[in-house]
């Protein structure tokens, strides 16, 4: 491999705020759908393109004070990044639409945020 640096930074941004994240997984659905139709081959012949949607799938550490009210979160950013900053991309106007918790035993209580996003900027 000749550049070993990798991403490794996720930061949540809400009303100017910083949240570090644990994971963040981000869909990208195309818009684009097969239309199944009745045909003598038995098989898919047509398709369309419909609107396109970005949607994210965030966890983040939950704090013993000074929590906010998740499902509340609207006109976020979510920034993923290296630590040099050579590979950045953001995504604008998230609003959340799922929020959920997860306690373990052997580890740190998350919450689990489903949102959608506007906008993916490329830097």
């Amino acid at each position: 491999m000749a550049d070993e640096n990798i991403v490794g930074m996720v930061v949540l941004t809400v009303d100017g705020a910083d949240y570090d994240c644990t994971s963040v997984t981000p869909k990208m659905e195309t818009g684009r759908k097969a239309v199944p139709t009745m045909n003598r081959q038995g098989r898919t012949r047509k398709k369309t393109r419909t609107t396109s949607s970005i949607t994210l799938s965030l966890e983040v550490v939950i704090p013993e004070t000074g929590d906010i009210a998740w499902e509340d979160i609207s006109d976020g950013r979510v920034t993923v990044q290296s630590l040099e900053g050579g590979h950045r991309v953001t995504y604008t106007g998230c609003e959340a639409t799922e929020v959920s918790e997860a306690y373990k035993v052997d580890g740190e209580s998350v919450r689990s945020i489903e949102m959608f996003a506007l906008n993916k900027i490329v830097e």
